[in-house]
């Protein structure tokens, strides 16, 4: 009986194993390894030897990989990022060439440093012997979700952290109900309130995410079937998530149907401010006799 309450009674402390995102990606992704360190986990976080803003902390550790670029092309990188959000104003064709440069250059970082981390035999062998419990990773890029599969012999249990997919993909990987009459697109900036022509706008976005998806992730598709060995996709191996963890809030978002496994977390990537101070009722209804 001792023996009993005493394994109900102890707490949980496992490994986690961590692949992030750069860039903005990083915050929240580093609020949680710090809070799950703290708290006694065992925290691994895989991150690249050259990038934007990851790096070291007090309750994780980390393990770096080599990558195929150097901190200038990084800089360009950024640089191309900033002239992008920056309403200058262009002709509808520059637009589109800045567009199309940008991408091109965040997909070949993108494609380089999950290629570097997967196909780097050595540090798999060593993290495929950790006995990791779980793997948290941004599926915007599956590098995380792939892993997950190569070590667990039945899957090993995969939480994402996301704001959310352009195309959808990650929707439509959770099985989650997503109505073109009700729920807008990505790049549409409609709410749920749409007129009938905003509605019959936003079904044909819908109808052309899976080209947008095709276009995003074929490079990863291939990496997919070379890593696991397995004739898939990143959509069949982000089905496999187990929690979806979402950066949002319908306090600011618009209302949306969700599955069981989705939970809102919007504001975890913000900074934590002094609470309020404390207001008693008395002072309260003297200050509004006063102000009256």
């Amino acid at each position: 009986i001792f023996c009993k309450w005493l394994t109900v009674s102890a707490p949980f402390l496992g490994k986690l194993l961590v692949i992030p995102m750069d860039g903005s990606h990083w915050v929240g992704m580093k609020a949680i390894a710090q809070e799950m360190g703290r708290r006694g986990h065992q925290v691994t976080v895989v991150i690249p030897e050259i990038s934007v803003r990851m790096g070291p902390g007090k309750h994780y550790q980390t393990v770096t990989f080599p990558v195929p670029y150097d901190k200038a092309y990084i800089d360009t990188v950024i640089s191309a990022n900033k002239g992008m959000m920056s309403k200058e104003a262009l002709p509808f064709m520059e637009k589109m060439r800045k567009g199309i440069a940008k991408f091109q250059k965040i997909r070949r970082l993108l494609l380089g440093t999950a290629e570097s981390l997967l196909f780097n035999d050595t540090l798999i062998s060593h993290l495929q012997q950790q006995g990791f419990d779980a793997v948290l990773t941004d599926p915007m890029v599956p590098t995380g979700s792939l892993m997950a599969r190569k070590f667990g012999k039945l899957s090993l249990p995969t939480i994402n952290l996301l704001r959310g997919i352009p195309c959808s993909l990650d929707i439509k990987s959770a099985g989650c109900p997503s109505p073109p009459s009700f729920v807008p697109r990505f790049f549409t900036g409609y709410t749920d309130k749409m007129s009938f022509k905003q509605r019959i706008i936003n079904t044909i976005v819908a109808l052309f995410e899976p080209l947008m998806c095709r276009l995003l992730y074929w490079h990863f598709d291939q990496i997919t079937s070379e890593f696991l060995g397995e004739d898939t996709t990143v959509a069949e191996i982000l089905s496999d998530s187990d929690i979806w963890l979402l950066r949002l809030d319908f306090a600011s978002e618009f209302p949306r149907p969700l599955m069981p496994n989705m939970v809102l977390v919007g504001g975890i990537n913000c900074n934590v401010r002094n609470p309020l101070p404390d207001v008693s009722v008395f002072n309260l209804n003297r200050s509004l006799v006063f102000s009256r």
